[in-house]
């Protein structure tokens, strides 16, 4: 059916005045989102593939142009219309995610999914926190497979100087999405931990981000000491 046909109230941009935007179902926002179809597709259809395709919403952050424009009804202008939507909403999340404590790891997996997405290359993140727990930086300092020796620690440190740092964590992701540490976390791990104690610096933790779970190396008591509670 096509949105004209629609009573007037049930119409998407209607029915989000009256009701408010959290009102609309998912194909309702697309439809909103996308505002017209074509002759041979409304664009309530053109919503529905779209569900379709990112798994009803649940990969809509990982969709490249192409792969959008796979759909019967999309072109360039839809494409990027609903690009910009995700970029945006990824801004406003990002942004919203700086303005939080960092209390607790999952807080810390929050932070990197919303910064990183799923990345299909392991991303090596340094975490520098100000005492009230509050991010001052982030660097990465490694992409690609993790191995005992590919972090230096100086590149650690120096910016923990630099920032003024209370601590710092690491964190980093396993595109496999088994969170588990492999021989080479456990060896980097160690190597920080022992450096961290030497230099008066507060290593809080190294977490390692699966697909819908993750690792925590001072939860787990695993290669750092933990204090227990929030992480500062």
């Amino acid at each position: 059916m096509k949105i004209k046909e629609l009573d007037k109230e049930q119409r998407p941009r209607e029915k989000a005045l009256r009701c408010g935007i959290q009102a609309l179902s998912d194909r309702e926002l697309l439809a909103l989102i996308l505002q017209s179809g074509n002759k041979n597709h409304t664009v309530y259809q053109i919503a529905e593939d779209i569900l379709k395709v990112s798994h009803s919403l649940s990969t809509l952050f990982d969709l490249h142009a192409s792969q959008l424009m796979e759909i019967q009804g999309i072109r360039e202008g839809k494409a990027l219309q609903i690009l910009a939507s995700v970029e945006l909403c990824k801004r406003a999340l990002r942004a919203q995610s700086y303005k939080k404590k960092i209390e607790t790891a999952e807080d810390v997996v929050t932070w990197f999914e919303m910064e990183y997405g799923y990345q299909k290359q392991e991303h090596f993140i340094v975490l520098y926190l100000d005492s009230k727990g509050y991010v001052l930086s982030h660097r990465v300092l490694f992409i690609g497979t993790l191995t005992e020796s590919c972090v230096h620690p100086r590149d650690i440190f120096k910016e923990a100087y630099l920032e003024s740092a209370s601590g710092f964590l690491c964190v980093h992701n396993h595109p496999s999405g088994d969170p588990s540490p492999s021989k080479a976390d456990m060896e980097c791990t160690k190597q920080i931990s022992s450096i961290a104690r030497l230099m008066g610096i507060h290593f809080i933790d190294h977490i390692i981000v699966g697909r819908n779970t993750w690792f925590s190396f001072s939860k787990s008591k695993i290669c750092i000491e933990s204090k227990g509670g929030s992480l500062l």
